[in-house]
Formats: structure tokens, C-alpha cells, sequence
């Protein structure tokens, strides 16, 4: 098999990749991945390894000197290189889990919440305004939330016409529920079983939040929908996580925090607005389903 043809398998479809992801760091993934593959390295193994490189960059954020930031871009690039490596891994190998999903899900949220605790921390010893410090960090963090859900959710719309099923809200839900159960009647595996209870109550809240949008998933004629949301969906992927991450790394080895702050609440966020307004239209000039030509 081809290298080229084995790193694309080892990704998800291109169309819907941060471009960031695509052209710099799935790379230095994949060389990562073929370094360790021949190893009994599993997928769950690197999420949870993730997670630690990225407490300890939290732990550095809170120092809030400039050697302190350094080590944190560091431990942030080695936590997102696991992060990345982990599904290459589990597609390569064929071993991925719902399991797996659920603790990389976790080990991103964790490493989110240490570093924007450890921002905050560290601002406030800067700023000597703990409060200030804190409403910035907050405001950010729920900037960032919104930044990653909106292009989450497109995306996912994106992938569910082109695969042509419901993989989040639907079945997906579904199968993690009847797995929940079968673990219920084995009884143990107690850690298992409250981690597939908090990601079900989850996967409902999204589902709640995100009713009446996956109720029109296939509202579309699909042919119409992915030539018109192809170019679309690249410019939201432009603000993917990658984005953030790449900002606030940059930005801590430059000893340059104050900028990653209001490039996320006023650029970014713009950007977003922006965003909104052109998938607006292209979704008001789409044609329905099951309307003739």
C-alpha cells in the first residue's frame, strides 16, 4: 500500500478536515502513528496519555511567566499530537470502540477545563484583578465553545448527507444505550458503566438542544446540498479547534497571551457571525427533497 493512499485512510473525509489538521498536523501524526504501529499501542492509551500532557500544560498556563508559557505550548503540541494519533491509530489498526470515543471526548474536555483554569490562574496573578481576569478567561472559554459546536454540528450535517445516515443523534445514540444495558446485566465494570451513563446523558442533552436542526437533516435534495455546502464547509473549518490551538501555542512561546484572548472574542467570533450569515443563504437557495429540477 501507498503512503499517500495509507495516510488517507487514516483520516476521516477530507472534505470536512481543518486544514491545519490536513496539511501540517495529521502529518506529523501519521509519521508518529507508523513510528509506533508496530508497538501494542492502543487508541485508549494515547487519549489517556493526551490528557495527562495536557494537565500538565494547565499546570504551566497557571505559572504565567514567559518560561512557564514555553513549557506550555510544549505539553499543549504533545497533547494534541496524541489527540490526533489516537483515531489514526484506531483506523489504521481497525480497533477503535465506542469506549475509545468516549474517553478521547473526555480526555479533550479535561485538558480544555486544566488549561482555562490554568489561564485563568495565571492572569490573575499578572493582572492582580482576579476578577477581570476570570470574566476574560470565561468569556473566551464560552467563545471557544461556540466556535467548536457550530462547526461541529455543520460538519456532522455535512457528513450525514454525504455517508447518507444519521451517525450522531440516531443510531449512534442507539447503539451506545444498548451497549449501556448489556454492561447492566453483566454486572462490574462499574468505572465502564457510570462513563457510558455521563456520555449517554450527554449525547441527549446535544440531542435535546439540537432537536428541531436534525429533524430536518435530509430536508435537502442531497446532490444539491453537498455542491452547494462543499466550498461552505471549508470556510468553517477554518475556525475548527485546530485554530485555537494553534493561536494560543504560538501565542504563549511569544509571551503574547492578551492577544489570544481578543482574537477569539473579536476575530474569531466575527468570523462566526460571517459564517452564519453565508450558510444562512446557502441553505435558503438549496433546492428541498423531492422537489424536481
Amino acid at each position: 500500500m501507498g503512503i499517500i493512499k495509507e495516510y488517507r485512510q487514516s483520516l476521516k473525509l477530507t472534505d470536512a478536515e481543518e486544514p491545519l489538521d490536513l496539511y501540517f498536523y495529521r502529518i506529523i501524526s501519521f509519521v508518529f502513528v507508523k513510528l509506533i504501529y508496530p508497538l501494542p499501542v492502543t487508541p485508549n492509551q494515547l487519549s489517556i496519555l493526551a490528557m495527562i500532557m495536557g494537565i500538565v500544560s494547565g499546570y504551566f498556563f497557571a505559572g504565567a511567566t514567559a518560561e512557564d508559557y514555553a513549557r506550555a505550548a510544549l505539553f499543549y503540541s504533545i497533547y494534541y499530537l496524541f489527540d490526533l494519533s489516537d483515531g489514526q491509530v484506531a483506523r489504521l489498526k481497525k480497533n477503535g470502540t465506542r469506549l475509545g470515543r468516549i474517553i478521547d471526548g473526555i480526555a479533550d474536555y479535561v485538558t480544555h477545563g486544566a488549561i482555562y483554569i490554568g489561564l485563568g490562574i495565571g492572569l490573575s496573578r499578572v493582572t492582580g484583578e482576579p476578577l477581570q481576569s476570570w470574566l476574560l478567561v470565561l468569556a473566551t472559554l464560552l467563545s471557544l465553545l461556540f466556535h467548536v459546536v457550530l462547526f461541529d454540528f455543520y460538519r456532522n450535517r455535512y457528513l450525514e448527507y454525504y455517508y447518507g445516515s444519521i451517525s450522531l443523534y440516531g443510531e449512534d445514540l442507539q447503539l451506545f444505550k444498548d451497549e449501556y444495558l448489556a454492561l447492566k446485566k453483566q454486572g462490574g465494570n462499574y468505572v465502564k458503566r457510570f462513563i457510558y451513563f455521563v456520555y449517554l446523558k450527554y449525547l441527549g442533552l446535544q440531542q435535546f438542544f439540537t432537536k428541531n436542526n436534525t429533524e430536518k437533516t435530509f430536508a435537502f435534495d442531497r446532490d444539491d446540498f453537498l455542491r452547494r455546502n462543499k466550498p461552505v464547509i471549508r470556510l468553517w473549518s477554518l475556525m475548527g479547534s485546530s485554530l485555537h490551538i494553534t493561536l494560543l501555542i504560538i501565542l504563549a512561546m511569544l509571551n503574547k497571551i492578551y492577544f489570544y484572548f481578543y482574537i477569539l472574542l473579536f476575530g474569531i467570533n466575527a468570523y462566526a457571525f460571517v459564517m452564519l450569515t453565508i450558510q444562512y443563504f446557502t441553505d435558503r437557495s438549496t433546492k428541498p427533497a423531492g422537489e424536481d429540477a
